[in-house]
């Protein structure tokens, strides 16, 4: 090889590194993304848990989860109130609070499937895994 192809060749290779790092950086912030939109909940969970809700919520919140006796459950004063928590706190408030009239006695599944029909509600995506404990570690709702 003579030594302007040598050097020619050289050149290049910086700039074929510094490719496949932008490939490679647009790769990963890819799968970053469609991990961040794999969802919160499943279809499923959140239908079961929009019965469950009317049986155990609707009361105080009304169907349409507006508020009556209880705070409204969508909308911007819900969003404002749990927007950059974890979502552990929104279940560990509903959980040791609700219903008012007899709190903590609503089981964890059925609250996790009532927190799904909330997030639902509210624009948060449906995914592939159910909410539920081990499933929310590390969530965090999104700012309003």
């Amino acid at each position: 090889m003579s030594s302007e192809v040598r050097s020619k060749s050289r050149a290049l290779q910086p700039g074929i590194v510094f490719s496949m790092l932008v490939c490679a950086g647009i790769a990963a912030s890819g799968s970053a993304r469609a991990a961040a939109q794999d969802g919160w909940y499943t279809t499923d969970q959140a239908t079961s848990g929009h019965q469950l809700f009317n049986n155990y919520c609707a009361q105080c919140h009304r169907p349409d989860l507006t508020g009556a006796a209880g705070p409204a459950l969508v909308g911007d004063a819900f969003l404002k109130q749990w927007s950059n928590k974890p979502l552990s706190a929104l279940f560990s408030f509903e959980h040791s609070k609700m219903p008012a009239t007899n709190p903590g006695s609503v089981p964890d599944d059925v609250m996790w499937n009532i927190t799904a029909y909330i997030l639902q509600k509210n624009g948060l995506p449906a995914g592939s895994v159910a909410l539920g404990q081990p499933t929310e570690a590390g969530k965090v709702l999104p700012a309003k």
